[in-house]
């Protein structure tokens, strides 16, 4: 079994930058697990632009940030496993995930859920209206 002192579940903006933070905050053994074949989340949707203006000082669109921050995360020698799907995780934290057809089991020190979200056009979420007011 593998230990790992932080265990961060998605490697979307939230899971990168949890990642990076803790990092900056001391913690060197760090390991991010992703369900899909690339990181980004998200922002990997999102082809418009406006992202980056604090963080990078330039507009930029959602996977180009998302790409920037990955970068970040390389560069810091962040460990990531993609196409990864947690399946388990127990009160003891130790996580139990699939990946390339192997079960591994990782001991954590701490574990942040940062599985992010999914984009539903309205219709399949049944709200009325054409702009429902305090949805995030």
């Amino acid at each position: 079994m593998t230990e790992k002192s932080l265990v961060i579940i998605g490697c979307g903006p939230g899971g990168m930058s949890a990642a990076l933070a803790a990092r900056e905050n001391g913690i060197q053994d760090i390991l991010i697990l992703e369900r899909d074949n690339r990181p980004g989340g998200i922002m990997n949707q999102c082809i418009h632009s406006g992202f980056g203006i604090k963080y990078f000082g330039e507009e930029l669109t959602g996977t180009e940030y998302a790409l920037r921050v990955f970068d970040k995360i390389q560069e810091q020698g962040i460990e990531l496993r993609l196409n990864t799907m947690v399946t388990d995780i127990t009160p003891e934290k130790v996580i139990t995930a699939l990946t390339a057809g192997e079960v591994i089991k990782i001991k954590a020190g701490a574990i942040i859920l940062a599985m992010g979200c999914r984009e539903r056009p309205r219709g399949a979420i049944n709200i009325k209206g054409t702009r429902p007011a305090g949805v995030i």
